[in-house]
């Protein structure tokens, strides 16, 4: 992910292979992208060969990194949103296209994913760990609700509108408004 703050007019980009690579490390797994080499086994994992200190010490380190990842691409999809949402008709099909809707579907699926498993760790574990893992829960929910509201959006600049032509009585469905209404705010729903 690039610095949003350098230029605040430019689009932001969607890296979804550090998203990916950033997800599985939080779910503690080897990949979540098919390569070449990962069905190899190695004959030693790298925590065999640290002392227990070190290798937590590693591992918190990775987890800040991969938290402070989701919390910038919580701001580049907040960013895009606003630019969505202040776009002309013009520029919002270019603006729509560089955001690219796929990756960005892509992007909100792999953070719900994240976020059901650490919500299972979170309901499954004692009081005090579950202190610990609040913050790393709320900030990817951060992240995914941004992702689901660009998603939104994005769906709705590009959906075609169903128009239903009707000959209703607007008269008599006014009428119906209002008594519905008054029903209402009287409290007498019987």
């Amino acid at each position: 992910m690039h610095n949003n703050h350098i230029d605040r007019n430019k689009m932001p980009f969607f890296d979804t292979f550090k998203t990916a690579a950033t997800v599985g490390l939080l779910m503690q797994q080897v990949s979540v992208m098919p390569c070449a080499e990962g069905g190899q086994a190695p004959l030693a994992p790298f925590n065999y060969q640290l002392s227990k200190e070190a290798s937590q010490k590693i591992s918190n380190l990775m987890i800040t990194e991969a938290l402070e990842f989701i919390t910038e691409l919580t701001a580049s999809l907040n960013k895009a949103y606003s630019l969505l949402v202040s776009s002309n008709d013009d520029n919002r099909s270019y603006i729509i296209k560089t955001l690219n809707p796929e990756q960005v579907d892509l992007v909100e699926l792999q953070l719900r994913g994240l976020e059901g498993a650490i919500k299972n760790v979170y309901n499954d574990c004692k009081p005090e760990k579950k202190a610990l893992l609040k913050p790393s829960l709320l900030v990817i929910a951060k992240a995914r609700a941004s992702a689901t509201k660009l998603n939104h959006l994005i769906l709705q600049m590009t959906k075609p509108i169903n128009t239903i032509f009707s000959d209703i009585d607007m008269d008599g469905l006014r009428t119906l408004a209002k008594h519905g209404t008054e029903v209402f705010t009287s409290g007498r729903f019987h």
